[in-house]
């Protein structure tokens, strides 16, 4: 799956070595966050899912017999667009304020623009047939959203003892979204932003109580 998956990343990332290059020839999109720039590198990402991901066929057409091969390439968009820190989700709540936006919890507000853009085009007849919406929890013993540190999952052999991990997964027919205009594919967005909103607010509160997330649909 991980193979067949492009992501959206930083543009400046590919000017780091292996990993930069890595990533552009693997046909990434890369982002500046500038709208004039980055329409244009979208225009380059979505010619992929429309024509078969030109990268991924010439690589095919230089296997004996894998000349007409097709694959599903999952396109992965990261909607809030950065970390999460106390000063950026500081920096949501007074951005929400003054817009007349729900403040969401736990997650900073996601940025509509790319998404619209990228439902736009790939319900058009491409190879795209669903959006999977993922929200992902972890916790540290009662702390929830606490993370290891990188030495920590290199040196801990099961990180599984005292830590929790879980992915809820939805899945929408990408042909719900047909007809619906720019503003509604945003309100889309930022309702399942909300949802997920209450769904980490329950955890964390199931988590508080001392329960585990076993019972959640979707546990993984």
């Amino acid at each position: 799956m991980l193979g067949r998956c492009r992501y959206f990343a930083k543009q400046q990332l590919k000017w780091v070595p292996f990993l930069g290059w890595g990533l552009w020839a693997m046909g990434m999109p890369l982002i500046s966050r500038n709208w004039d720039k980055d329409q244009i590198e979208l225009d380059r990402v979505f010619s992929g899912p429309k024509s078969g991901w030109p990268i991924c066929k010439s690589l095919f057409k230089t296997l004996p017999g894998e000349a007409d091969m097709n694959f599903t390439v999952g396109l992965i968009s990261y909607s809030e667009a950065t970390r999460f820190t106390p000063q950026k989700y500081l920096e949501t709540v007074q951005w929400c304020k003054a817009n007349n936006k729900t403040v969401p919890k736990f997650t900073l507000y996601p940025r509509t623009k790319g998404f619209v853009a990228t439902v736009k085009e790939l319900r058009k007849g491409s190879s795209v047939k669903a959006i999977y919406d993922l929200t992902i929890a972890y916790a540290h013993g009662q702390q929830f959203f606490e993370a290891p540190s990188m030495w920590e999952t290199l040196a801990e052999p099961r990180l599984d003892h005292d830590r929790r991990f879980h992915v809820h997964v939805k899945r929408f027919d990408i042909e719900e979204m047909a007809g619906l205009s720019d503003a509604e594919l945003g309100r889309w967005l930022e309702e399942r932003w909300m949802e997920k909103g209450r769904t980490l607010d329950m955890m964390s509160r199931s988590l508080q109580a001392g329960h585990t997330w076993d019972h959640l649909s979707g546990h993984k």
